[in-house]
């Protein structure tokens, strides 16, 4: 009885977490240039803009792009503009971050719970 009162609970529990956008994990990340955390929130290959440059990259190689992007542009600051839903398949969020009096768009873009691309452009 008490297996099949833990896993109900468990299910319910699962059920009512669905795949949300971790903002205040993006806030950071952002924040401390953390590249790696950023691409693991994705699956195998991240689509990735940083400053013009664009394609569809492995983890390991986004990872290492957007590292470069932060060293250029260090710890700067990063605000939310635009908070997508806060579950579902398909969501957004934008914001800006700030470094070296440069301002530069950041958009994710979320699909069943996993980053599926990123864009950082000049704003």
């Amino acid at each position: 009885m008490n297996s099949l009162l833990s896993f109900i609970t468990g299910l319910l529990l699962f059920l009512n977490f669905p795949s949300d956008i971790p903002y205040a994990s993006i806030q950071r990340s952002m924040e401390i240039n953390d590249a790696k955390t950023i691409v693991h929130m994705g699956k195998d290959k991240l689509s990735l803009n940083v400053l013009g440059k664009e394609s569809v990259y492995p983890i390991a190689q986004a990872e290492m792009i957007l590292q470069g992007f932060f060293t250029k542009y260090p710890k700067g600051s990063f605000v939310f503009k635009f908070k997508g839903k806060e579950s579902g398949e398909d969501n957004y969020t934008v914001g800006t971050y700030t470094s070296k009096g440069e301002s530069f768009r950041s958009t994710f873009h979320f699909r069943t719970g996993k980053l599926e691309s990123l864009s950082v452009t000049n704003e």
